[in-house]
């Protein structure tokens, strides 16, 4: 039975985990790869963060690209899913506080998240902050679930 409360609902939970790991799978997926096929346009879109020193922007960029394949293919594993959230969890850290730093310091620019923009806005940016916290709870909670009610 899904709502066995004997169980503690063992089977919602396992059905919630596997959609959230199959969805943050797919999206870093898709994401990594845009990337990682756009790898000069990728490092081009990191330049205005100026931090980053202009010879380290394409190594970045490819890094990033298969970071988040990585972690979508981590997600995918059953004895890996852990890994792949934390981390999606430590890419989504990175990616709030560096569109954090940029906005605060009035950078407007594409996070290049999905492939170019040719229109960069501070409210894109604001929404691409909000996508990123969200995509970090997915994560968060990818890996507090399975812990849940195991000490009831």
């Amino acid at each position: 039975m899904v709502c066995d409360p004997c169980s503690g609902g063992i089977e919602v939970r396992n059905a919630v985990l596997l959609c959230l790991r199959i969805a943050l799978a797919g999206l870093f997926f898709y994401a990594g790869t845009v990337k990682a096929g756009a790898s000069q346009e990728f490092a081009i879109a990191l330049l205005p963060f100026t931090f980053v020193p202009p010879e380290w922007t394409m190594p970045l960029a490819l890094s990033l690209a298969w970071m988040e394949i990585l972690a979508a293919i981590l997600l995918l594993l059953p004895c890996a899913f852990s890994l792949g959230a934390v981390l999606v969890c430590a890419l989504c850290f990175l990616f709030i506080g560096v569109l954090s730093w940029a906005l605060w310091n009035g950078i407007i620019v594409s996070c290049g998240c999905f492939g170019g923009d040719d229109s960069p806005s501070a409210w894109k940016m604001l929404l691409a902050i909000g996508r990123d916290v969200v995509l970090l709870s997915a994560a968060t909670t990818i890996l507090a679930l399975p812990r849940i009610g195991k000490n009831t």
